[in-house]
């Protein structure tokens, strides 16, 4: 299996080629184009059980797109729901990885997923929701942002604070946890954040370089009082 990020930046897209008898696993509605030799089929990830822990506690899709190639080798193209980057991150045997709700866009080879349940006050406040997404196994996943994404290393013992806005996902051996945006609560509350995340290494954790609840906020101020934003 080959995958490629094409056009990188706020219009990227994965170009997966698949050989006879593998699989991947992509958000549901990603899917822009496939040779006609792929079988697509909505499947329920981790069965009926672990479909209605992802949709109803980690905010996912209750279907994920199953895309094979059972007899002759074909290609997928795919593309997230917003304008923004997508990073291909290596999972190994023993290091898992936590995606905020929305940013998985696709695993490939043998990938497990699950959701994770945070410390309550964690999870209230990080902006990633009390559950998030656990993977792990051997293979790869990629993650889509709102924006450019950033990978941020931190070394041992080091702290570093991320706006719980943007937030994309971090690794498993990353601690963190919830502390004020800046100095003091009003401090925290006038420079237009009051929460963030305090991860301490050693881990790497990847950031969007756009928020979108700032980007929706900033866009209801154009649109007048009653006027719905959906057609």
């Amino acid at each position: 299996m080959d995958y490629d990020i094409l056009h990188s930046g706020s219009n990227a897209v994965v170009h997966v080629s698949l050989q006879r008898g593998e699989r991947i696993r992509a958000e549901a509605g990603s899917m822009v184009a496939r040779s006609t030799t792929l079988q697509i089929k909505g499947k329920m990830w981790g069965g009926v059980f672990g479909a209605m822990k992802r949709s109803f506690l980690g905010g996912e899709t209750f279907f994920f797109q199953e895309i094979s190639a059972l007899a002759e080798p074909g290609e997928v193209v795919l593309a997230p729901r917003v304008l923004g980057d997508i990073k291909v991150i290596p999972v190994q045997h023993g290091q898992d990885f936590f995606v905020q709700s929305g940013c998985l866009l696709a695993a490939f080879e043998n990938v497990e997923m699950d959701t994770r349940a945070q410390r309550l006050a964690a999870g209230l406040f990080s902006g990633a929701g009390i559950f998030v997404l656990h993977l792990k196994g051997e293979g790869h996943i990629a993650v889509s942002s709102f924006g450019a994404i950033m990978e941020v290393p931190i070394p041992a013992g080091e702290q570093y604070v991320v706006d719980n806005g943007h937030l994309v996902a971090w690794s498993g051996d990353t601690e963190y946890k919830i502390v004020k945006a800046a100095t003091g609560w009003v401090s925290s509350f006038t420079t237009g954040g009051m929460l963030a995340c305090q991860f301490t290494g050693p881990g790497k954790v990847w950031l969007q370089t756009r928020n979108p609840n700032q980007f929706g906020n900033w866009v209801r101020r154009f649109v007048p009082r009653g006027v719905s934003l959906i057609g």
